[in-house]
């Protein structure tokens, strides 16, 4: 199952705007002014990353590495850049480097359960995420037992996956992917007026996409509302005609 939750930010610093060159970032009326060099280089790295720019992002998120070999952030940085090059080996080593600085560093534990359960290694997916869930410093729990859910369905345990996705939920009742992820797990599991509700609550929060207009159209198609279920597969058709939920939405549909 590809995952569709980036569980935390990359880095715990919120991101300062691009532009600002190596050698003027130390001038006091600089945005990185009060920043370390380490983490000077780690904002600019994540922020070549994100335009697309993996070779210098590379360069300055090592150099961050190189000036702090303490910054547990910049190896969770250089991880997240290593699974975009489709580099797991690295990747895992940074993870691993990230928390041998700081193993109370959650957004690394739930980055390093995401990967892990991208390459099935559900157990020790698992492991991480209960570790995130049960510290009391951890401040968004719907967060890490939505991923816990997400990982537990992608092992097929859906019985243990609807368990953390509803705690999720009693967290925070609005947590868009927990819905998504419950609306999902209700049609599947033919439970169509609770996949209702759920969509129902998700496009309250987060605006329809193709994922969620499929799951309308299944569950309304099954109830027997073929109206909803059109209304549903029209706006796919017409917002989204190039995806396959497009394509997928016309087996659910009866014949004119």
């Amino acid at each position: 199952m590809k995952w569709r939750v980036l569980v935390g930010a990359v880095v715990c610093v919120t991101l300062a705007a691009c532009g600002a060159s190596k050698k003027s970032a130390t001038r006091t009326n600089d945005p990185y002014g009060s920043l370390s060099q380490s983490d000077i280089y780690l904002r600019m790295g994540i922020q070549y990353m994100e335009a697309g720019n993996y070779d210098t992002a590379l360069q300055d998120l090592i150099k961050a590495t190189e000036l702090d070999e303490g910054n547990s952030e910049a190896y969770n940085a250089l991880a997240v850049l290593y699974q975009r090059l489709d580099q797991p080996a690295d990747a895992e080593r940074q993870f691993k480097k990230a928390l041998s600085a700081n193993s109370e560093n959650f957004g690394v534990r739930n980055n390093y359960g995401r990967f892990l359960c991208e390459h099935g290694r559900h157990d020790e997916a698992m492991d991480q995420f209960r570790k995130v869930i049960a510290s009391k410093a951890y401040h968004s729990p719907w967060v890490a037992l939505t991923n816990a859910g997400i990982c537990a369905r992608s092992a097929g345990r859906k019985g243990e996956a609807e368990e953390y996705l509803r705690k999720a939920l009693e967290y925070d009742p609005r947590f868009a992917p927990a819905l998504i992820e419950m609306a999902e797990l209700s049609r599947a599991s033919g439970e169509n007026l609770s996949a209702r509700a759920f969509l129902e609550r998700y496009h309250a929060v987060a605006a329809p996409n193709p994922r969620s207009l499929l799951v309308g159209v299944e569950a309304e198609a099954a109830l027997g509302n073929f109206r909803a279920a059109k209304d549903y597969a029209t706006t796919l058709r017409v917002k989204f005609s190039h995806t396959k939920e497009a394509m997928q939405a016309k087996r659910f549909l009866p014949v004119d």
